[in-house]
């Protein structure tokens, strides 16, 4: 319905005056809807739920399932089971992509495909506004961030060759199996402990670039303490002095404006092919979308390019609704409470190390902090932890897998004050956490 249909309507209908005042509302409503549209940025205010509903209810009304006239005879005509399972994808039940190219315009499919550019640039211009400025295209993939490094690891092989990965020693399946799922060997890089940090062997990094044949390095940003993150800046020279392709697995740095400061500098002062972040952990989104973001459009285009088959659009609309739905401003605000919680996280857990004779390993994370539970039984401490409605905290063994090093000198508890997460929520969790390591 555009604007001079609306008047139309108006006119014959009630007073002029009136007509006026029911036009500068409906305008008021559609016009952020509009501008995300036309310019397709990260707005700087949150858009409503109702515009957000509205900007989807037209975009997935423009999919040929949703012609009442159409005679539907392929073999996929996005049928549904009932209107409810439909809107689990928010009705782009045609998905996007067509097969073998995730960012190909589909013919029955003209409002996904419209929605999955607006979400890639609207997504690509928040990264940059959030700290990188040197990023040039970007993706939202309908997949975890895990297999989103498989995606491109496994666009790196086919199209530059690589057949092994340098890999920073993380305790984590999720990339060693993104690593193997592309088909490539993964190669440990050991990690050194430095004081209470542990960090990546650098030396032994740069050995190996020197000596290792077709590989790439993935390097990682963000972990759980003692792992501090990887040098990106310093990787990022050694990989242009080598032409070796490097990847960043960015989970949840987004929200600190250190990380995207480290990884921008990276890419300023050397060689950096792509960045991974998680939709859920930057932009609380469901589970199962991530954000791609590179200096360098073509590893964007041969990333989208490995994508097998059609893909559910759901991520994809989570993601661009989350977007939406935040805006520039109240991300800014999300950012400064993220930075007030993780202070009064490491307050209450001085206190509590002070009262159990215990302290906070000294690691530099942008979310996190672990406390010491030396001579207590740290795993039974979690367990109660669970059972006491405490979500999240991180217990680990002396020696036991989690630390990201062999043999690290303490058990610990790591605690997170991520974004999104309440005052309330650490007050509550450290509360327990003294309860039961008083025990």
């Amino acid at each position: 319905m555009d604007h001079d249909e609306i008047e139309r309507i108006l006119d014959k209908t009630i007073p002029e005056s009136m007509a006026r005042r029911g036009r500068t509302t409906i305008d008021a409503l559609l016009a952020p809807v509009r501008d995300v549209l036309n310019r397709r940025i990260f707005p700087e205010s949150s858009l409503s739920d109702p515009q957000i509903e509205l900007m989807v209810q037209i975009l997935s009304s423009m999919d040929t399932d949703k012609d009442p006239d159409a005679a539907r005879v392929g073999e996929r005509e996005a049928r549904v089971a009932s209107p409810f399972v439909g809107k689990l994808a928010a009705n782009f039940n045609h998905g996007i992509g067509r097969s073998g190219q995730l960012t190909a315009p589909q013919p029955k499919a003209a409002g996904a495909s419209l929605m999955q550019q607006v979400a890639n640039s609207t997504a690509l211009d928040a990264i940059r506004k959030l700290g990188l400025s040197n990023a040039k295209s970007g993706l939202v993939i309908p997949l975890s961030t895990g297999m989103s490094i498989a995606l491109v690891m496994g666009a790196l092989r086919r199209e530059l060759g690589i057949e092994r990965v340098l890999y920073p020693r993380i305790d984590h399946a999720s990339p060693q199996r993104g690593i193997a799922l592309a088909g490539l060997e993964e190669v440990q890089i050991p990690t050194v402990i430095e004081g209470d940090a542990v960090r990546v062997d650098l030396g032994d990094l740069e050995k190996k670039i020197t000596n290792t044949k077709s590989c790439a390095v993935l390097a990682t940003t963000t972990f759980f303490p003692p792992r501090e993150s990887d040098p990106v800046k310093q990787i990022a020279r050694l990989c242009s002095d080598h032409d070796i392709p490097f990847v960043i697995n960015n989970a949840y740095g987004v929200q600190s404006q250190d990380t995207m400061m480290q990884i921008r500098s990276a890419i300023d002062a050397g060689r950096v092919d792509a960045v991974i972040q998680s939709s859920d952990k930057n932009f609380l989104t469901p589970i199962g979308g991530s954000i791609v973001v590179s200096p360098n459009q073509e590893v964007i285009e041969w990333t989208a390019d490995t994508y097998a088959g059609r893909a559910t659009a759901a991520p994809v609309i989570q993601t661009l609704a989350a977007l939406l739905a935040l805006g520039h401003e109240r991300y800014k605000e999300l950012q400064k409470q993220q930075l007030e919680n993780l202070a009064l996280l490491k307050d209450n857990l001085l206190n509590i190390a002070e009262k159990i004779n215990q302290r906070i390993l000294e690691v530099n994370n942008p979310v996190a902090f672990a406390i010491t539970m030396d001579n207590l039984d740290v795993n039974e401490i979690g367990a109660r932890l669970y059972n006491a409605r405490v979500t999240g905290p991180r217990a680990i063994k002396k020696g036991n897998y989690g630390s990201s090093t062999d043999n690290y000198p303490h058990s610990y508890i790591v605690m997170n004050a991520a974004i999104g997460v309440r005052k309330e929520d650490v007050v509550i969790a450290t509360t327990k956490l003294l309860k039961e390591a008083s025990k």
